[in-house]
């Protein structure tokens, strides 16, 4: 059985007063449904899922605002992640550009949004991706005296915007999934038997032997970021027991699992 990658997403955010709510929900639902179609070997955790975990809703900030990583590989680790993604809307603009050369010049008109999308790896807490992308349209001139009229972007310009960017930014996302190996952890440990955060929902089937990794030891990184080092192997295990999001699993080999080791396929 092809096991499959277990993908948590965070609520997406817009940092532009164009739209509000309903700007943040274009965009979530756009990328949303992209990432279904594009990558089909993933299953994620998506808002609005029944029994989407309250716990991945918001996510760790320190005081100055930056994200907590390695908190967030924490909980992504407590759900059996393989990875965290986020994405935020920073800006939704409207332009004009002066087009042509000499007696042909004229103006044009662009509406424009700025989409920053993330990935973490619960392993590492290391980004697997960070990436700005940019994208305009062109508008009629119609269009942009209503904005200079009412001071804001009708949605439908919105959503179409956004709905350009989304396929964009699901195919990136999709090859950094894509490039990743499947992966869980370890709930609880005891001296014959684990429990495994992940289930039957992903592929897992009894008697399966699987790889456990010590993957505990923090090291600094950069403005108060810090990170998971990957470790050796330390035991295999087979699963014993699978319901739809937990296995246990008994000892075969090895010893010294801790809790929120990494489990991997054996190669």
């Amino acid at each position: 059985t092809e096991l499959k990658k277990k993908i948590g997403i965070v609520p997406f955010e817009v940092q532009t007063a164009q739209g509000g709510q309903v700007t943040r929900e274009i965009f979530q639902d756009y990328v949303l449904e992209a990432l279904q179609t594009e990558c089909p070997g993933q299953v994620f955790i998506q808002p609005g899922d029944a029994g989407y975990p309250p716990i991945l809703g918001r996510l760790p900030r320190f005081d100055n605002g930056v994200i907590d990583n390695l908190s967030l590989a924490l909980i992504g680790r407590q759900l059996g992640l393989n990875a965290i993604i986020f994405g935020t809307l920073t800006s939704i603009s409207f332009e004009e550009k002066e087009k042509g050369i000499w007696f042909f010049k004229g103006i044009r008109y662009y509406v424009r949004a700025d989409m920053l999308v993330e990935v973490y790896d619960t392993e590492t807490a290391a980004k697997l991706l960070d990436r700005s992308i940019t994208r305009t349209i062109r508008i009629d001139e119609l269009d942009a005296q209503m904005i200079r009229r009412e001071k804001r972007i009708e949605i439908g310009l919105i959503e179409e915007l956004i709905e350009i960017m989304a396929g964009v930014i699901d195919d990136k996302i999709c090859t950094v999934a894509d490039d990743q190996y499947w992966k869980s952890y370890i709930l609880s440990s005891g001296e014959e038997e684990v429990m495994i955060a992940s289930g039957e929902k992903y592929g897992l089937r009894p008697g399966r032997v699987l790889e456990v990794y010590d993957s505990n030891t923090i090291i600094d990184g950069m403005q108060k970021q810090r990170y998971f080092m990957p470790g050796k192997k330390v035991a295999e295990i087979q699963v014993r027991t699978v319901a739809a999001d937990r296995s246990s699993a008994i000892v075969l080999s090895g010893g010294d699992i801790r809790q929120w080791s990494v489990v991997k396929d054996k190669r």
